[in-house]
Parts: C-alpha cells; structure tokens; sequence
C-alpha cells in the first residue's frame, strides 16, 4: 500500500490518483465481487478525468469521490470496498457530506439491499443507457449455435480473406501502432466520446503504467494493428474496456471479439461471462451490443441519503 494510505477514518483525506495509485485501485477493486464495470480497474482508472475521481484509504477501505454518473456537477461517491462495515463507511460520509445530500452514484442492483436499514434512502435506477450487457463467454469466443450464424459467417469471411490474420500481446511499440489506429479513427465529438478517446488515447501513450492490470492484444492484419481489444479479468468475468477495429477491413470487429473471449477463455477456462460495458445511449451502439445476445443487463442505481 502507499505510504499515504491512512490507518484511522477520522483522517480520510481524497487525494488525486496518479498512476503511483494504481495498485492501490487493482488490489481493491479485485476485493468487490460486483460484475460491474464500475468496480474494476479499468473501469475507474480511464475514467479519472471524465468523472473527476479522487480516493481515499482508511483502515484498509477504498473511497473514490468524483461526479454523479448522469450529472458530473453533482458530488457522488462509489460503494466503498475494504474492511470498514458498510453503516460505518455511510455515516463517515454523511459527516463528510453534511449538510448536503449524500449520493452514491453507479450502485449495482446486488447492493441496494446494503440500504434497506438506512433511514431516508431514495433509490432512482440510471437510465438504461448506463447499464452493462453481459455475454456468456462462450457464445462470443466459440460462436457456436443458431443465434451466432451471422456473427460467425462475418468471421469466416475475414479469416477466409486473412489468413495470416493473428492476435499479439500489446507491448510499449505495438501501443504505438494502435494508438495511431485510435486517432485513425477519431471520435463522434460528444462529451463522453471525447473522453473516452482521451482515455484511451493517454493509456496508450502510457501503457507501462497500465500494463500489469490490464490485458491488451492487437488483431494484426496485413502486417498493421487492424483492431485492438483491452481488458481485464476479474473472478468469473471478462471486462472488455476497449474494443477499435479499422472498418474498412469486413469482419474485423467480430474476427477481434470472438478471438480475444476465445483467447482469455484458453488462459483461464474459469471464465464464465463477458462484460461488454453500456451503450451510452447510443443507437448504432445498443443496436451492436444487442447483436451478440446478451443473458442481461446489469442496471445501476442512484441512492441519496439525506
């Protein structure tokens, strides 16, 4: 742990993260058992800037600060993760917060029973734009049965026009080659697709920092990065953070999903599902996700505590 890591709650001081901070944030997160995005690395480390997320470590508990999902100027705060009691950690930060609500924003449905006791809770669901599709992992990395036959006709026809088409271990220089790739291909100039390119764009240009936390492997085409795929994986579920293909090259999108769940299924077959992360309310987006049949969705909620 970092040295300044506090041993007493009433010393919890939020501090900016810094990638001095990212073994911290994996050894934490890898205690919640949530499927969430939101409680893994990944899921808090490329989105420090978006969410403007600060932390803090008190008697070997996690507390990360930053906006409320569906509204950054609003104060909100993740479920803690650590030894504190779930009561203990609320009334630390309704001290904190006093006399303004407290909000904890992105809770996962299995939690919201943890606030049944707490007086003056209110529950609102986000919208289902910022609920996670989770896949069986099998579907995606064997494409076998009925559901998958276009998903797999689309990979046929690009392994059968690429060959020599293979997956890579992303190192320091093949970051390089996919970063390129990343501005390639730009962004849709939203406020979130902006983020999440300068997300990408600054774990690319800084994959050292990433790299023991995170599984990166570059779909190589033509002797180029076609697409890259980063992830991680956690209990019995793979996170896909990132996914870019070149779409000009056919079947390159399903060619790289399906062989890297098939790829993470061979290093740990105790792998069960796939979280492809949310649609952003995006139409094309949940149009693509819906595709490849998800089992469901993984809501997430607002609580306010007043």
């Amino acid at each position: 742990m970092n040295s300044y890591s506090t041993t007493t709650l009433q010393a919890l001081d939020f501090k900016t993260i810094t990638p001095a901070d990212f073994a911290d944030i994996a050894h934490f997160m890898r205690l919640s058992d949530s499927r969430t995005c939101d409680y893994t690395f990944g899921g808090v480390a490329l989105w420090i800037n978006h969410f403007g997320y600060r932390m803090a470590i008190a008697d070997n508990t996690l507390y990360i600060k930053g906006g409320r999902e569906d509204d950054l100027s609003v104060p909100a705060y993740a479920m803690p993760v650590g030894d504190t009691a779930f009561s203990e950690a609320m009334t630390l930060l309704r001290d904190i917060e006093d006399p303004a609500p407290l909000w904890l924003s992105a809770v996962p449905e299995d939690r919201l029973h943890l606030f049944a006791s707490l007086p003056n809770a209110t529950v609102s669901e986000l919208g289902r734009e910022w609920s996670d599709y989770l896949y069986d992992i099998r579907a995606i990395g064997q494409l076998s049965g009925g559901a998958m036959k276009k998903k797999r006709n689309h990979v046929n026809k690009f392994l059968a026009s690429n060959p020599h088409s293979t997956l890579i271990n992303i190192d320091a220089p093949v970051a390089g080659e996919c970063r390129r790739l990343l501005h390639q291909l730009g962004h849709d100039q939203t406020p979130t697709g902006i983020s999440e390119f300068t997300a990408v764009d600054q774990m690319l240009a800084n994959w050292r920092d990433y790299a023991p936390y995170l599984i990166g492997q570059a779909l190589i085409v033509d002797g180029r990065v076609g697409g890259f795929s980063v992830g991680e994986t956690k209990g019995d579920t793979l996170h896909v953070h990132v996914e870019k293909c070149d779409h000009t090259i056919a079947g390159a999108n399903e060619a790289l999903a399906s062989m890297f769940a098939a790829e993470m299924m061979r290093r740990d077959p105790r792998l069960l599902y796939v979280n492809r992360q949310d649609d952003a309310g995006d139409p094309g987006l949940r149009a693509s996700k819906e595709s490849w049949r998800p089992l469901r969705l993984l809501p997430k909620f607002n609580v306010c505590l007043q």
